[in-house]
């Protein structure tokens, strides 16, 4: 059979992009986290990946590769061959990064193929242990009471830890010196041993620390309570203005992995999200399970980048 050129340079491609799916995965499968370990999303996507390879009967390798946050782990998978064999795990600063620096090397929109969103935790206004506050309340006098005495760690300059804590500043009248650090994870440490007044935690990473009484729980940034830590208010219960913010969690893709691959992906991690054994242990570490198609988390990426183009414009956030 001839196929005219034309046509041929149509198909061609969607055939090979069906041959690659047929076959894959068959060797092993990196996803790159783009922060240390111990945090939120490294303890998701390990156990995303862990099913994965499961279900694949072929592993899946999680590498760490922390730095500017996230910028980059990230740049390495931009450069990663689109095949399907190296992905990436996002958050909030993905998309936030480019709004903060003119040095960025790649381009979120245009060297990623978004796979899917995988979830979102909220956050809680943790303080140290020894600072003599026990309510958001508290913390709003003593800053008035000791200025620029406070100081607050980030995950990093751009990472919704830090724009969250600018939203809240900006929410309640508490002040306090901006100390980024590589990951959330130890930004949240240097919160229990004291070298930092407070940050804005993820839920699941400050929960132990809260229960051993290494921090205190101020506030929970959701609409409601938390099964996992009951007894913190929401900022609205507190006598403050409602603020509903927390990190997000997605999946990505170099730019021109073959679409079959990207659904294929997509489709392996709707069904582990679905469930309920998976659902449930998730939730239980207080995770809000999402799953997305495609072209859904591309949606959503957009909306964001939106969003914190205003926080940061609003704040005067300056990049690094």
């Amino acid at each position: 059979m001839i196929i005219a050129p034309m046509l041929a340079s149509v198909l061609l491609p969607a055939a090979v992009g069906m041959a690659a799916e047929s076959s894959y995965p068959s060797r092993p499968v990196q996803i790159i986290v783009p922060f240390p370990p111990g945090g939120s999303l490294d303890a998701l996507i390990r156990q995303i990946g862990q099913e994965l390879g499961q279900r694949w009967k072929a592993p899946v390798v999680v590498e760490n590769r922390a730095g500017a946050s996230g910028i980059i782990g990230l740049s390495a998978a931009a450069k990663a061959a689109p095949d399907g064999y190296t992905l990436a795990a996002v958050a909030n600063s993905f998309v936030a990064n480019p709004l903060l620096r003119n040095d960025m090397p790649y381009d979120v929109f245009k060297n990623f193929a978004p796979v899917s969103l995988l979830g979102s935790v909220p956050f809680v206004l943790a303080v140290n242990q020894a600072l003599p506050v026990n309510s958001v309340s508290d913390l709003v006098d003593y800053t008035k009471k000791h200025p620029g005495k406070l100081t607050y760690s980030s995950g990093g300059t751009g990472t919704m830890s830090h724009l969250g804590a600018e939203m809240l500043k900006q929410a309640v009248g508490i002040d306090g010196a901006h100390i980024p650090y590589k990951g959330q994870a130890p930004a949240l440490t240097d919160v229990v041993t004291g070298h930092v007044s407070f940050t804005m935690a993820n839920l699941p990473e400050a929960v132990p620390y809260a229960r051993a009484g290494k921090i205190k729980a101020l506030a929970v940034l959701a609409g409601t309570r938390s099964a996992l830590q009951p007894d913190t208010p929401t900022l609205g219960q507190a006598g403050y203005p409602s603020l509903q913010i927390g990190s997000w969690y997605g999946l990505v893709a170099p730019h021109g992995t073959p679409a079959p691959i990207v659904r294929r992906i997509q489709q392996e991690i709707g069904a582990i999200l679905a469930q309920p054994e998976m659902r449930a242990k998730l939730q239980q570490q207080g995770f809000d399970i999402a799953g997305s198609t495609p072209d859904d988390f591309a949606a959503f990426l957009k909306q964001e980048a939106a969003v914190y183009k205003k926080i940061i414009e609003t704040a005067g956030i300056k990049g690094e």
